[in-house]
């Protein structure tokens, strides 16, 4: 795939993320707790990736395997933990919008770091001006979006 066609299917995978937080919004309502929510949604897509790895044939990872990892780089699943559940939890209270606007907002600004020091074996990219005048942009436009209407 060229960049192009990444940052499409990126743009698109990203719109899912509006789309989940407003489904998983509806089933925290819907069980009367955001964590019972995010218990859900997590074992719902644990089952999709179980199935997937099998169909694709890939298999799992063997135990010996994931615990010889280094143990900052397992807590992956623990931040998709935080973030889904914040996102449950905010939704109701704040909006779709204000909640998506301002996670993307700490997106760009921590992988903007992360970039620039090649953080975690990624390449390095440093902040330059371009960059730099896009992140504040997105600063810009989640204040835009979080004003109260009037």
């Amino acid at each position: 795939m060229n960049q192009v066609s990444i940052v499409i299917f990126m743009f698109l995978a990203g719109s899912l993320i509006a789309l989940q937080g407003s489904v998983n919004s509806a089933l925290g309502k819907f069980l009367e707790h955001p964590l019972h929510a995010a218990i859900v949604s997590f074992s719902l897509g644990l089952v999709a990736l179980l199935i997937t790895s099998f169909c694709l044939k890939s298999g799992l990872p063997s135990p010996a395997k994931i615990f010889s990892a280094p143990k900052v780089i397992l807590i992956g699943g623990l931040l998709g933990a935080v973030f889904v559940s914040s996102v449950i939890f905010c939704v109701p209270k704040i909006g779709v919008a204000n909640v998506v606007m301002a996670a993307l907002c700490g997106q760009i600004v921590l992988s903007l770091l992360l970039d620039h020091f090649g953080a975690f074996g990624v390449t390095a990219r440093p902040v330059d001006f371009k960059r730099l005048v896009g992140g504040v942009l997105v600063v810009v436009g989640v204040i835009l979006v979080s004003l109260p209407r009037k």
